[in-house]
């Protein structure tokens, strides 16, 4: 949903515009004009905020006449991308950051790239469509959220990226909550597609909050320049932002580990569930194969066989193949093949009460 107080219409004079910000020195946003989009790159006080759709055709040509844009920011912003990164040089901090997709329902499950370029005095980002993290930023500038710098923004913007990635964390956590009950339950067999989904699902987000750590500890090693106040911003916010990200890593291993031992778990369930149908299975073939013996020998063509010329001969078969698996069904019990065996808690009372001695009263 867009916001009211910052919404815009769509510009003739910035093709392929989603917004333009203007923040003052005190950090307050107001819609951007043209003349601050001339002037872009240009030292000011405050900044602006130019978000791009990269789905418009005429984006990425706008973007390659913008003269305070380097040419590795110009890569950043529109050449095609498969993972995340980030680089710092000539003052300008650019890359791309995995997030997910944003729909009227809210996050989606699928992920896209957002990509930026920042410099002293603008912050420019882009992207194919909407995601979740840059709609969080611009409803927390339209409610008041006082920027005073492309850093902060930058903060903002990546802490929206981060949280996001901690519900989707969450969400994880409950559907593991699902699977263990079901394994509880005794319900493996339903437990197993969901548990497999879960894990893929855990597996992709450690990936990407582990990219998201490396990618943004770079910011933490950029040389140190004497006097340059921007470059100790970057390290500050960056050392926070990997602060913030590492206690989310550590939240995702949990839940991996997790996933192992439910996986473990589970197995041992189907195998207990699998012996369970095989002793059925065992059982039913040991209590008929007699009875089939029976009817084997009744089948032979010989002569002379039994019951051949007695107008009762098949009753007198039947009642044979009944006593013949009556009689494997009793052995099976007396040898403990079948049956429920004795509980282990009544074993050793009549134990007891068989090995206890007279009592003796004088």
């Amino acid at each position: 949903m867009i916001p009211q107080r910052l919404a815009q219409t769509p510009r003739a004079d910035i093709p392929g515009c989603l917004w333009f910000v203007r923040f003052d020195a005190n950090g307050a946003a107001e819609p951007g004009t043209a003349a601050d989009f001339k002037t872009l790159g240009a030292p000011r006080e405050g900044f602006l905020w130019l978000h791009m759709d990269l789905a418009d055709v005429r984006t990425r040509p706008l973007l390659g006449r913008i003269e305070a844009l380097p040419e590795h920011a110009r890569v950043s912003l529109c050449d095609p991308v498969d993972h995340q990164h980030l680089e710092y040089s000539e003052g300008i901090v650019s890359g791309a950051l995995l997030d997910y997709e944003r729909d009227l329902g809210g996050p989606t499950s699928r992920t896209d790239y957002v990509r930026f370029a920042s410099g002293a005095s603008f912050f420019i980002s882009a992207r194919r469509l909407p995601m979740d993290s840059v709609e969080q930023t611009r409803a927390a500038v339209d409610h008041g959220a006082c920027l005073t710098s492309p850093i902060d923004l930058f903060e903002l913007l990546t802490d929206a990226l981060i949280d996001g990635l901690a519900r989707k964390a969450a969400e994880l956590g409950a559907s593991f909550d699902r699977v263990e009950d079901r394994i509880i339950d005794q319900r493996g067999r339903l437990a197993r597609p969901a548990l497999s989904a879960a894990r893929r699902d855990a597996v992709r987000l450690a990936r990407q909050i582990s990219g998201l750590s490396m990618t943004v500890a770079r910011l933490e090693t950029i040389e140190e320049e004497l006097g340059e106040q921007r470059d100790d911003d970057l390290r500050e916010a960056a050392a926070r932002l990997v602060q913030h990200a590492g206690a989310l890593t550590q939240d995702v291993t949990s839940l991996q580990e997790r996933a192992r031992l439910l996986q473990d778990e589970l197995n041992d369930l189907l195998s207990l569930e699998t012996n369970d149908r095989l002793y059925v299975l065992t059982f039913t073939t040991m209590l008929l194969l007699p009875a089939t013996f029976v009817t084997g020998f009744f089948g032979m063509n010989t002569k002379n066989l039994l019951f051949d010329d007695s107008d009762n001969g098949t009753l007198y078969a039947t009642i044979l193949c009944v006593l013949a698996s009556a009689t494997a069904l009793f052995l099976m019990r007396r040898w403990g093949l079948a049956g429920a065996p004795e509980s282990e808690d009544k074993k050793p009372a009549s134990r007891e009460r068989r090995d206890r001695p007279a009592d003796r009263s004088s």
